[in-house]
């Protein structure tokens, strides 16, 4: 465990009725305020508390990266002041009736996936790897600009991210962490035959991809369905495998623009093949002149 931080007279105050936003990585997220402002707020309890996160953040500055406004320590916990945002991007998925459903604007698919990419690019030129890619770590922010509501896309929940060094490349000493269905074939490789390897930035690309593909699919993933253990260990052999089973689902017109010269580029099973994060934006950018 890292050193505790010193404490400070505190500056975050949660929601009386402490609402809570969502579950990150070693954490829960809540309804707060800092000098005022609502904010959202992550609290870790200080022997899961890890620099590494904090640090992340700190190096962070992108439009499309949510901002960390303020951190401190009381007895038990480490708050972390965030901006506020109305939903995290699987919520778009959840059924009609679902309360928690979000059902309001969002930007074209090519402005989300540039918002995105941009972010990413933004991470990985500080030499950071994410390694927790999901639509679960993906944000809303709504802003009002006079008449109209402008919707920004931010990555959040950095409490697995890694530095790496110029390769784009780490040792995982401390193991393979994340959700296993948003993992690249490399990732799922390793731990079939438990051994330690290293960890490379394009693991990043490959699940920014599925986000894509699950933007496509309502929802979908482009490997197959994950609702049981069977499904999931499917899932995951089909990307071992190489096998995008859903991507025939997705608008033959919509495929025309993304299959060849950007999914399966993010997709490729060998990373140091594997479009960059930079490739992704510089590919965007041209598919956007298209559409």
């Amino acid at each position: 465990m890292a050193e505790t931080p010193k404490r400070k007279k505190k500056q975050i105050s949660i929601d009386i009725n402490r609402v809570e936003l969502g579950v990150g990585s070693y954490g829960h997220v809540l309804k707060g305020k800092y000098k005022g402002r609502p904010v959202a707020v992550k609290r870790v309890l200080l022997d899961n508390y890890s620099q590494n996160e904090e640090e992340a953040m700190l190096k962070l500055d992108h439009p499309n990266i949510i901002k960390l406004l303020h951190c401190e320590s009381d007895n038990d916990f480490r708050y972390y002041a965030m901006e506020l945002c109305v939903a995290s991007l699987d919520k778009l998925f959840l059924q009609s009736d679902h309360p928690q459903k979000y059902n309001g604007p969002m930007p074209r698919h090519i402005e989300v996936f540039h918002q995105l990419a941009s972010g990413l690019e933004h991470i990985h030129s500080k030499n950071l790897i994410h390694r927790d890619i999901k639509p679960e770590n993906i944000l809303i922010s709504m802003q009002t600009a006079g008449q109209n509501e402008e919707i920004t896309i931010k990555w959040a929940d950095f409490g697995l991210s890694r530095t790496v060094n110029e390769r784009g490349t780490f040792t995982m000493k401390s193991g393979i962490k994340g959700t296993k269905k948003w993992f690249a074939p490399e990732i799922l490789r390793l731990l079939e035959t438990g051994e330690e390897g290293r960890g490379d930035v394009r693991s990043d690309v490959f699940a920014l991809a599925l986000v894509f593909g699950c933007l496509f699919l309502d929802g979908q993933h482009l490997y197959g369905s994950a609702l049981n253990k069977d499904e999931l260990d499917k899932l995951n052999k089909n990307i071992i495998e190489g096998k995008p089973v859903n991507m025939q689902k997705i608008d033959e017109k919509l495929r025309g623009l993304y299959e060849n010269e950007l999914l399966q580029k993010m997709l490729e099973d060998d990373p140091s093949k594997r479009m960059t994060s930079k490739q992704v934006v510089d590919q965007l950018k041209y598919i956007k002149e298209e559409v």
